[in-house]
């Protein structure tokens, strides 16, 4: 039965326009009136907002534990135990014993229709204040006019990629090679801001020049294979081209032309950006029986290799988002977000925010890339259209050194 409603429903993301569920804003925007919120994700949300479950399913010594075995990656090590060489002129000790896998909470990915907008730093704007505006930053391919009207006319959006080693940071599991990016902490990696070849198509292609045979309507039959795989379970590896549900992968840059679906089109960029990194180094394939002593370059994502949960707005692990919808009334203390600065609860159809409420069909509060969102969250920019931050999972394969345990 829930194969037929994730197809049926897989059917709907590319032939129904999900307006009536998005709140809606038609009036044209220049930058300066786009609002810079505070998602308040750092504190206490980073113990409440975060899918826990989505750790699962975790591989001890080749025994699954937990969670079920479809969410795991087809490509990840198969190996029970493992030895690992090391490298002594570089510090690292030669290792043995158990291998372990399992999806690890390792960067906060916040997309942003205004450049220099820092929602997750409480807020933070600085193109304002700092005139950091520019052609450079700001989405003028799709649509004609002003850089300052652009930025909301066509859908292109910023990003910023943080890292967040949770597990680390509370010190949940701090398995020595399991964390071999060294970051301890959450710490600001890189923003598309400063990257004029995100902004600029012709200067995209000499990042991805692949992109000139992939990024067509030849393309189109892949995207719909893609997306009822990663709605029934994960994505194709080999589609790398394809983001599933979402769109096509190509250009790796901030235009995705007028998606009526938003939460699709951030997911896009949001995983546009993952691609990005990949490319040029920045981020390493830590799956296969190749990463667990060691992680590998990863020049073509693995779209396994990641899990989304939306972390804000509406964040995927409350099954009780919003309650307002249409000219139903919310109840006094059912809601209160913050948008820009001011901070509303209650009744949010007074203040002109449509909400809905519904519960995601998914079996965890996590989701694969390209997954259809008519199953985890079509209705979760009600709130905030312009932005959202997302808690990235990366499958990790590495090793329990049984000597570090003992002694």
């Amino acid at each position: 039965m829930k194969f037929f409603l994730i197809v049926i429903l897989t059917f709907l993301s590319f032939t129904f326009s999900p307006k009536s569920l998005s709140a809606t804003t038609e009036t044209p925007l220049s930058i300066d009136d786009i609002t810079c919120p505070n998602s308040k994700i750092i504190g206490k949300a980073l113990i409440t907002d975060v899918c826990w479950e989505g750790i699962f399913p975790v591989y001890l010594g080749g025994a699954r534990f937990g969670g079920k075995s479809k969410f795991a990656p087809a490509d990840r090590n198969k190996r029970s135990l493992c030895f690992c060489q090391g490298d002594i002129s570089k510090g690292v000790m030669p290792s043995a014993g158990a291998t372990v896998g399992m999806y690890l909470p390792k960067y906060l990915l916040t997309v942003t229709k205004k450049p220099y907008c820092f929602p997750e730093l409480n807020g933070t704007e600085l193109a304002s204040q700092l005139g950091l505006v520019s052609r450079f930053n700001v989405g003028n391919e799709d649509a004609g006019g002003t850089d300052s009207t652009n930025i909301a006319n066509s859908a292109s959006f910023s990003w910023h990629l943080a890292a967040m080693p949770l597990m680390k940071i509370l010190e949940l599991f701090d398995v020595m090679g399991c964390y071999t990016d060294g970051y301890t902490n959450f710490d600001i990696m890189w923003i598309s801001e400063t990257l004029p070849m995100w902004y600029d198509s012709e200067l995209a292609y000499y990042i991805a020049p692949e992109s000139k045979v992939f990024a067509s309507s030849l393309a189109s039959a892949a995207v719909v294979t893609d997306c009822l795989s990663s709605s029934l379970a994960s994505p194709i590896d080999t589609l790398f081209f394809a983001a599933g549900c979402w769109g096509q992968m190509y250009p790796l840059t901030a235009h995705i032309g007028g998606q009526s679906d938003k939460v699709a089109g951030k997911s896009l960029i949001a995983t546009r950006a993952l691609f990005f990194l990949s490319r040029i180094g920045v981020l390493e394939r830590t799956m296969g029986d190749d990463a667990v002593c060691k992680s590998q370059d990863m020049p073509i994502m693995k779209k396994s290799q990641y899990r989304f949960q939306q972390l804000w707005p509406l964040s995927e692990s409350e099954s009780m988002d919003v309650t307002c919808q249409e000219d139903q009334a919310c109840d006094a203390n059912t809601v209160s977000t913050t948008l820009g600065p001011q901070e509303f609860s209650g009744n949010l159809n007074k203040n002109g925010i449509n909400q809905i409420q519904m519960n995601s069909l998914n079996e965890t509060c996590t989701h694969p890339i390209g997954q259809t969102t008519f199953s985890w969250g079509i209705w979760r920019d009600a709130i905030q259209p312009d932005h959202a931050s997302y808690l990235i999972f990366q499958w990790n394969d590495c090793c329990a050194d049984i000597i570090e345990a003992v002694f």
